[in-house]
């Protein structure tokens, strides 16, 4: 999963008009009529129209809807493309490239369905930005980091970031090999350049506290029904089947992947959607994973194994590290949210699905095909409690805190680590307060069973 990346160069000189709240509007489709949009935007296939459709929080009357039918042919595109600009525009690092966009649940049935933001200075050169297109029609805000452009391989050049003149909007419904032919439909709106992210999330879900043990899937079937298989290059092939016994519980997802031969070779599994969930700051990711020595050989900074988590919009938050890929026998990881990592905005108040990855090796375009067999169980989201002794004038109080209303604690207590008295309650609140009277040093523990 390796692409070029470029670092933007620090701006000398450039003078950037904003509007408000620090940034640049580069399209909010606002035009009087469909013949004025064409008099701006064009696209090579398909067709573009004004749409009365907005996000709810839009300050516009309308949005650009993109329509096509992909076939089933490998790598179709649709290119809509914008004016060149009379005055040039910069972007410059840590700003984003924001706009709101709303899918189509037809995209599921392409194989590679990602929309790329392309910008070009007046020399030609040019990189983007890209992201999933969501298969849900509800608004999804994008917000890309300037710092992570791409340069395509048929770009001439990395672009002027201070001499920006043209953006297009380059959508794939289809990869190699192709999928089933679709027609679908796209809304765009709001395209910014901006100095903090654009977000407009919706309340916090709650959390989801088990993931996946994989003991509800009855066998083999049932969890197809819900995982779906991905693969990097395309002559890479996964197979997923349920392995019993397991280390917690009788049954834990089993990934057999034959990796293809040259560079970056990666097998997966991805959810289906689920009702939102919520990741919060101070949880605690863990999961069981066993992973097969005979990659030892080749291990290298492309070896990795990927937990992700992501929103309606389709971005997403890495977990990675390269011991499980090997390892000989269960691990238990703990992964706290601060560990996961993202190259975009992710609404992680509302994740709707998980991906698991194996990524075999970076190696080289003549790196031969490795088989291995990878084993993941018992996901689960956990927020540990906290505790602690405050002073209350002629008293103590132990302060419970990051509770989960609705568990059941247990709350132990010893004066000499051998004695303990054990109580257990449930959480009503996420903290507690109650008064002390110990006598002599006392010692407390709280803990519960996820």
């Amino acid at each position: 999963m390796k692409i070029q990346s470029l670092t933007l160069p620090a701006l000398a000189g450039a003078l950037l008009v904003f509007g408000a709240h620090g940034q640049t509007v580069i399209e909010d489709f606002e035009y009087a009529s469909n013949d004025d949009l064409y008099a701006n935007w064009t696209t090579d296939s398909g067709f573009v129209q004004l749409s009365d459709n907005v996000a709810a929080n839009s300050t516009g009357t309308n949005s650009l809807e993109i329509y096509r039918y992909f076939g089933a042919s490998p790598w179709e595109t649709q290119i809509v493309s914008g004016p060149v600009l009379d005055t040039p525009t910069a972007i410059v690092p840590g700003q984003y490239i924001s706009f709101r966009l709303a899918g189509d649940p037809q995209f599921q049935n392409g194989t590679f369905s990602q929309l790329y933001v392309y910008v070009y200075d007046s020399q030609g050169n040019f990189g983007r930005w890209g992201t999933a297109i969501p298969t849900s029609t509800s608004w999804q805000m994008v917000n890309l980091l300037a710092n992570n452009i791409e340069l395509p391989w048929n770009s001439p050049g990395a672009p002027n970031q201070s001499d920006i003149v043209q953006f297009k909007v380059v959508i794939y419904g289809q990869g190699d090999p192709a999928g089933q032919p679709f027609d679908a439909t796209i809304r765009l709106d709001d395209l910014t350049v901006r100095d903090t992210p654009l977000i407009d999330f919706p309340p916090a879900a709650p959390m989801r506290a088990l993931i996946d043990d994989f003991e509800g899937y009855t066998d083999d079937a049932a969890l197809h029904a819900f995982y779906s298989i991905l693969n990097s290059p395309a002559t890479t092939a996964t197979s997923a089947s349920l392995e019993s016994p397991a280390p917690q519980g009788n049954q834990a997802l089993k990934l057999a992947i034959d990796f293809a031969s040259g560079r970056y070779p990666w097998g997966a599994v991805m959810s289906a959607e689920v009702a939102p969930f919520s990741l919060p700051t101070n949880a605690v990711v863990q999961f069981r994973v066993k992973g097969d020595p005979s990659l030892e050989p080749v291990v290298d900074d492309g070896t990795v194994f990927y937990l992700s988590f992501y929103d309606s919009a389709g971005a997403a938050i890495h977990y990675t590290a390269t011991p499980p890929v090997v390892a000989a026998d269960w691990q238990w990881v703990q992964a706290p949210a601060g560990w996961f990592w993202q190259q975009s905005i992710v609404d992680t108040g509302n994740l709707v699905r998980w991906r698991i990855l194996v990524e075999g090796w970076n190696g080289t375009d003549e790196s031969p095909g490795r088989s291995g067999t990878f084993y993941v169980d018992d996901i689960r989201i956990t927020v540990p409690p906290r505790l602690a002794i405050t002073s209350a004038g002629d008293h103590l109080n132990l302060h419970l805190s990051d509770l989960l209303p609705g568990t059941t604690y247990t709350l132990r207590q010893t004066s000499d680590f051998n004695t303990w008295t054990t109580s257990t309650f449930t959480a009503t609140a996420d903290t507690e307060t109650r008064s002390l009277t110990p006598d002599g040093h006392v010692f407390y523990q709280l803990y519960y069973t996820p």
